[in-house]
């Protein structure tokens, strides 16, 4: 068992589960007033914000790959979410995501205090975790509550040697999907990281908020308050570079003096009136303006969007059968998609962009992750394939497959695919759609790899989300096509 910080693409699980606890064992008996109710304070939107803003703090419990237990902390020491999975409850797994977030008031909240609103059933529960009613049993919009706390011994040292692990495994730097952040650093500095990580909403909710602990506690407390994290937060041996993963590793390259602009443009949507299903989307996206050509910019921007909706299509907008299928056989069908972006390379002539997606496909077993690319030229719109830039001679195979399994730090990985299999995914045949070929620029050279896509039960799926291969423009030479893409980087 292992407790860590969640990091922003662990958020969707982690309020998955809260969802499946609930509707499991509370939403049967519930009015649709209080599921509705419920929907609208767990939506990704509300959380992942106040999230970024510092204002809560999540921990999750995980065995392996699998979350099974997660709490939710204000800075003021305040107990907001405390849940653990229904069929992994009374195995000491609360107890323990409590005492790290004991020894996290202390070692860097500094504060003095931990309180949670308590429903009654659950008050003994906490008395042995070493916390005490400070008031008798309280009611509030038809809910009781017993407020509780215990004061933190500010000396404590907290839980060593669990270091921040990415949330995927691509370029041979990331671990396995959903793992979580650790260390922070003062506010400032984390806002500033937070800033270029992610862009997201805010979070303001009048409704209670709900506190599941091994009984699935409610929380009554409103808001979340507005203190921020301490100045010197990260303690001793802080890297700030180990915070970093996926997408925000990639070296950009953003020419000086650009004659056009590139804003931050958003697509978002969630469907209130379904009780049984919830349907979320938040779709980051690059926005051009100022270039030369109006049409050229319409269709730049229009090939933009289009890429970062790809999922919100397939599980939605045109849905394919699968999801069809999957969404009418859920109990409870989930359709979320999250997607943020970076722009890598950005000339007046080409613009490189990568996208992140993780998405549930109709239910709480179709989670996935994607890597999604477009590199486009900014003079007439056209989107480049791999195909096109670099002649797919047998020795650029033969390098590039080495490259990747350097990235991999696995040398049998691909190695279920021949050369003239791996030739054709690199070509745009996706194998059944298992090798996606996607490439960008960045200020390094160029990559080229797959985001891949086994089945969960696929003997040669080892956890890769993607992979990319790295050549520098200069080794590239050897191996690039005539394609006008190279005359417009030198």
């Amino acid at each position: 068992m292992e407790i860590r910080m969640l990091q922003q693409p662990e958020l969707l699980p982690a309020l998955h589960l809260v969802w499946e606890v609930y509707a499991d064992t509370i939403a049967p008996t519930s009015t649709p007033e209080g599921v509705a109710s419920f929907q609208k304070f767990i939506k990704y939107d509300y959380i992942s914000q106040v999230w970024q803003r510092g204002e809560l703090i999540f921990f999750g419990a995980y065995e392996g790959e699998s979350l099974l237990g997660a709490l939710a902390l204000r800075p003021d020491g305040h107990i907001a979410l405390f849940f653990v999975d229904k069929d992994r409850q009374g195995q000491g797994i609360g107890r323990m995501i409590f005492q790290h977030a004991y020894h996290y008031c202390a070692q860097y909240l500094n504060a003095g205090r931990l309180t949670v609103n308590a429903a009654p059933d659950a008050v003994e529960r906490y008395v042995h975790m070493g916390m005490r009613p400070i008031s008798g049993e309280q009611e509030r919009e038809g809910m009781r509550y017993v407020p509780m706390e215990m004061y933190v011994n500010l000396s404590v040292v907290s839980p060593k040697g669990q270091r921040s692990k990415a949330p995927w495994i691509a370029l041979g730097a990331f671990g396995v999907v959903l793992v979580l952040l650790l260390t922070f650093i003062g506010v400032n500095a984390f806002n500033d990281i937070r800033r270029e990580i992610v862009r997201q909403r805010d979070w303001v909710y009048d409704e209670p908020d709900y506190d599941y602990d091994d009984n699935y506690d409610y929380d009554y407390d409103n808001g979340f308050g507005s203190e921020e994290f301490p100045e010197g937060y990260g303690g001793d041996g802080y890297d700030e570079s180990e915070e970093m993963s996926g997408i925000w590793t990639i070296p950009e390259m953003i020419d000086d003096g650009l004659t056009y602009e590139i804003e931050d443009d958003v697509y978002e949507f969630s469907d209130e009136e379904k009780q049984s299903m919830m349907i979320q989307f938040q779709v980051a996206y690059p926005k051009l303006s100022g270039l030369s050509d109006a049409s050229v910019e319409k269709k730049v921007n229009d090939i933009l969007k289009a890429r970062a909706m790809e999922s919100v299509k397939r599980i939605y907008d045109d849905p394919a059968p699968e999801i069809k299928e999957r969404v009418l056989g859920e109990e409870y069908a989930i359709l979320i998609d999250y997607v943020d972006y970076k722009v890598c390379y950005a000339s007046e002539d080409v613009l490189s962009v990568v996208y992140e997606d993780y998405c549930y496909e109709g239910g709480q077993d179709y989670y996935v992750q994607h890597l999604r690319t477009c590199n486009i030229s900014l003079k007439d719109g056209k989107v480049y394939e791999v195909k096109e830039i670099v002649e797919l001679s047998d020795k650029f195979l033969e390098e590039w497959l080495v490259r990747m399994r350097s990235e991999a730090g696995d040398d049998s990985f691909l190695s279920e695919a021949d050369m003239n299999t791996l030739k054709k995914a690199l070509e745009g045949d996706s194998q059944n759609g298992v090798y996606d070929v996607s490439f960008f620029l960045d200020a390094d050279g160029i990559e080229i790899g797959f985001d891949l896509n086994y089945a969960s039960d696929d003997e040669n799926n080892r956890g890769y989300v993607w992979v990319t291969a790295p050549f520098t423009f200069e080794e590239m030479g050897e191996y690039g096509s005539g394609s006008n893409l190279w005359e417009k980087l030198k």
